[in-house]
């Protein structure tokens, strides 16, 4: 089911940014010149894994596509703002067509009718809050308390074991380190969908992990990519009518990750929904308080469901509640790689980037390939900053601190940005650094991204240094590969004396 809204704005386009807003978690969010072209990847399945298949960017000048949100604005900071007012059971699709003298703009409704607000505008930051900040009151956001968490993903990604995990926790209980949560992350498992057997190299099973943790003193985290299935899987072979299917009748391919393809479950099965529920009672019965659930986007891939007449959005939503319903009220969810807007009222904090590298930029694969939700810290800063009003949906999480030196190539500028990154966009504060890694002046620096701050709000988005909204009420960034504003390439600079900016000083010096 699909409806369609259209207005035709008297206004060149020459004179107009657009603020766009990606599907989900790792799809780009920019702040870009209207007839500038978006990037559009080159290969299907970094569309299916990190865009929406349905409604991926154009890959045309001065033609621009957004979810849930949009807006249009003039050199004076007024404009046009579009806005999807419930997302429980529907996508809104918008896009923003340059024709001539004038712009066309258009919202469709994949799923039932819904309210959209569009308005236009004397002050777009404003009113971008507004309108977000009520979609998050109809939904009923949930925004508890930032927690700060250690992760394993980003110092032994699948070879973690749960040796590494319990000394990194020890020592940063000798530190004084102050985490909330340790979170166990890929890796533990023998296969996607097969969560209870354990891997052959972690050296123990998910279960033995809580206890150990909270005579620590810490909340024991677990991830999970719940709606996935491996195709070598014992989930697979033992339930192949789970799973959702495409046109051909076939397990449909739901992305290219772990050496190859793999499957999703159907979320309108109720057999794979009470599974769903069994799976996130048990670790939680297991100790764990503290849920990351990736590749969330799965669930609301197109394909032919055991319930035809289920929305997309709402075949996500299903499943989603299904997690939050075994898991049970006091579990904290953070969803990764999900459907944004049709999340809130159901997480507590979600991904609001993609995955942080310890390197700037992955230019051939963004440039050459199309892929704007490539992992690096330049997509971090530029996505996760153009989402600033997402606080109103959640708790936002701007993914990891990178404060180590060794394995690493991240240089001092950049370390600085991805800590304005943190302060800026408040939130989640989280670590995955190796903690014996860190010299005195690298823990210093995790010290200071682990301190909890308030969102800030831009001051303008009539002018950007690279691309995205980087002119912030506490500081400006440059994402740009040159100087730009008196600051250097790949920088962050704080516009009040106190604050970040001592720290920041010292750091760049050591």
């Amino acid at each position: 089911m699909t409806s369609e809204r259209s207005w035709t704005l008297p206004i060149s386009p020459h004179e107009l940014r657009v603020l766009v807003n990606g599907y989900q978690s790792w799809s780009e969010a920019e702040l870009r010149a209207l007839l500038d072209t978006p990037q559009r990847a080159l290969f299907s399945w970094m569309i299916e894994q990190g865009q929406d298949p349905v409604f991926p960017p154009s890959g045309e000048a001065g033609v621009w596509r957004s979810h849930t949100l949009i807006a249009l604005i003039r050199p004076d900071g007024g404009g046009w703002v579009g806005c999807l007012q419930d997302a429980r059971q529907t996508f809104a699709h918008w896009e923003a067509r340059a024709v001539g003298g004038q712009v066309e703009l258009s919202c469709t409704l994949e799923g039932p009718p819904a309210e959209v607000a569009f308005e236009e505008t004397g002050d777009v930051i404003t009113t971008v809050e507004t309108l977000t900040a009520r979609l998050g009151t109809v939904m009923q956001a949930r925004t508890p308390p930032p927690l700060r968490v250690w992760c394993s993903w980003y110092s032994y990604y699948r070879d973690v074991t749960l040796a590494a995990m319990l000394d990194n926790a020890r020592l940063a209980r000798e530190l004084a380190l102050p985490f909330d949560v340790f979170q166990l992350d890929d890796g533990f498992q023998a296969d996607l969908g097969d969560w209870f057997e354990p891997s052959p190299h972690f050296g123990g099973h998910a279960q033995d992990l809580p206890a150990a943790l909270q005579e620590l003193g810490f909340r024991a985290g677990l991830w999970l990519a719940p709606f996935l299935v491996g195709p070598r899987s014992r989930l697979r072979a033992q339930q192949p009518e789970w799973l959702l299917r495409g046109a051909d009748g076939e397990p449909l391919r739901a992305g290219h990750n772990w050496g190859g393809p793999y499957h999703v479950l159907d979320t309108t099965h109720p057999e794979v929904l009470a599974w769903l529920r069994d799976l996130a009672a048990t670790v939680r019965g297991w100790g764990y308080t503290y849920l990351k659930l990736d590749f969330l986007y799965g669930a609301a891939l197109p394909g032919v469901r055991y319930d035809p007449a289920v929305s997309r959005a709402a075949a996500y939503r299903q499943g989603l509640q299904a997690l939050r319903d075994g898991a049970g009220e006091e579990t904290f969810l953070l969803g990764c790689g999900a459907p944004l807007a049709s999340s809130i009222g159901l997480v507590d904090a979600m991904r609001t980037g993609p995955d942080v590298t310890p390197f700037w930029d992955d230019e051939a694969r963004r440039v050459l390939l199309g892929d704007g939700a490539v992992p690096s810290t330049r997509s971090v800063l530029h996505t996760t900053l153009s989402r600033w009003y997402q606080h109103a949906w959640y708790q936002p999480d701007p993914d990891v601190m990178i404060a180590r030196r060794e394995l690493s190539l991240l240089g001092e500028h950049e370390r600085g940005a991805l800590l304005g990154l943190l302060d800026v966009i408040g939130g989640l504060r989280a670590s995955s650094d190796p903690i014996r890694l860190l010299d005195e002046a690298g823990r210093a620096l995790l010290r200071q991204s682990l301190q909890l701050s308030r969102p800030d709000r831009p001051r303008t988005l009539t002018t950007s240094y690279g691309g995205a909204v980087t002119h912030f009420t506490r500081g400006t960034f440059n994402l740009l590969d040159v100087p730009a504003g008196g600051l250097a390439p790949h920088s962050y600079s704080a516009a009040q004396v106190g604050g970040l900016q001592p720290l920041l000083a010292r750091h760049q010096q050591t």
